[in-house]
């Protein structure tokens, strides 16, 4: 099966992960290394974006500037990819946040919406969804089907950490889905969380345990 996958390799980013994969590693530091990660996938995600030429005034003169042609959504699946957009609106100059709560339930076998809200002409915008991790990935696919719903074509998985597992599970339902990731090769323990992974993302970014 054919992963469309971009898996970033930077020397920066591998070290960001080992402080994130740490549980050593303080709170505060664990969050700095997310924004730095998610700033190498935003930018990643969107070295395709198309641009138009526009003639702008520099203080010392005339000069030709890049616009971009069109606005990029990056949709936090909550609560966890909350973690990442801040970084992602902070990077794209039209973007236009949106956020989905959704997880999957083992005891009825099936994911849970919970929440929703979108921004307006989603149809029209390139998607960035933004989750830390991809276990099984039925959430993933979940949440890409239920966008697809609203007329949406252009979409990017933004992740630090997958597992095989999750990947093939993307590739399988949506091969056009690509997505981006810095750590890719975990599997899914038995409680469904990412070997050797970071642990509850949600608890060590916000303290919450």
């Amino acid at each position: 099966m054919h992963l469309n996958l971009q898996t970033i390799d930077h020397p920066l980013a591998q070290h960001a992960l080992g402080q994130i994969r740490d549980e050593a590693t303080p709170s505060a530091i664990l969050r700095s290394a997310v924004a730095t990660l998610t700033r190498q996938l935003v930018y990643a995600a969107t070295a395709d974006l198309t641009t138009t030429a526009e003639a702008i005034t520099t203080p010392l003169g005339e000069a030709t500037a890049a616009k971009l042609d069109g606005p990029v959504a990056p949709i936090a699946i909550l609560r966890s990819g909350a973690a990442m957009l801040e970084t992602a609106m902070d990077i794209l100059p039209n973007g236009r946040a949106g956020h989905f709560g959704v997880y999957h339930d083992k005891r009825v076998g099936a994911t849970v919406e919970y929440y929703l809200k979108l921004p307006d002409g989603i149809e029209h915008a390139r998607v960035l969804l933004l989750d830390p991790a991809i276990g099984t990935g039925k959430t993933a696919v979940a949440t890409i089907e239920r966008l697809k719903e609203f007329g949406v074509s252009e979409m990017s998985f933004l992740t630090l950490i997958a597992s095989t597992e999750g990947l093939e599970l993307i590739a399988e339902h949506a091969p056009e889905v690509r997505v981006f990731a810095v750590g890719t090769d975990d599997e899914v323990g038995p409680k469904g969380y990412l070997i050797p992974g970071m642990g509850d993302f949600g608890d060590r970014y916000y303290g919450s345990k």
